[in-house]
């Protein structure tokens, strides 16, 4: 599900004038915008050239170049994937504060989640249409999930969910002996399988797991 992160630029700039954009690069803008609020990510290359109705992806690069140089979106390229770094102040409206409840390792089981007091300003438009009151935010240590660009550091928003996970979610999930961890589930007939995203770590099979919630955004601080 997640072959971008949805990252946010931790400054704001709200007196800097941005240089005008040209029909097809506010287009292009308006899409990311849209899809983010809709999906809880960025799109990738393919669904941008496939909303354009082009055919080389080459297009759609340079759109991105001209977006990145007028200073409307950053492209992170430290990691794998296509990042788009879309800064808070392009989006509009109401920011919403979802608790940051404590760190969940995308790597070995560790004790269960901490919770805390703070709390982590997020673009209303990131979340859509869904409850606030179920969202919750993790710190995330641990590159178990880096193919899934989720980075250590990061931060991820969770959702809390009232049935079982879809197979493939990116789930927080609570083990038997009351350690957490963030992995991809998936549902064998007998047990349970907590998958990573790194040839360095071992998938862990469980027949008992308690899913806290699951990953609807990826933050990341520039």
């Amino acid at each position: 599900m997640y072959n971008n992160s949805v990252i946010y630029s931790s400054q704001k700039n709200t007196t800097k004038i941005l240089p005008p954009l040209y029909p097809r690069q506010k287009k292009v803008l308006n899409f990311i915008e849209k899809y983010i609020e809709e999906n809880g990510r960025t799109p990738t290359l393919s669904e941008i050239r496939d909303y354009l109705g082009v055919k080389s992806l080459s297009t759609v690069h340079w759109h991105l170049i001209q977006l990145e140089r007028k200073g409307y979106i950053k492209r992170d390229r430290e990691s794998k994937g296509i990042d788009l770094v879309i800064t808070v102040g392009r989006f509009a409206g109401a920011v919403i504060n979802i608790p940051l409840i404590g760190y969940i390792t995308a790597g070995y089981p560790i004790d269960a989640i901490e919770h805390g007091e703070e709390v982590i300003p997020v673009p209303e438009q990131l979340i859509g249409k869904r409850n606030p009151d179920q969202l919750f935010c993790l710190s995330v240590r641990g590159e178990s999930m880096i193919d899934s660009y989720v980075l250590d550091g990061d931060m991820v928003i969770c959702e809390k969910i009232a049935g079982p996970p879809n197979n493939g979610d990116l789930v927080v999930a609570l083990l038997d002996d009351g350690t957490a961890t963030l992995k991809k589930i998936y549902f064998k007939k007998k047990y349970v399988v907590l998958q990573p995203a790194n040839p360095d770590f071992k998938p862990i099979r469980t027949r008992n797991v308690s899913v806290q919630g699951k990953v609807i955004a990826v933050l990341r601080k520039i």
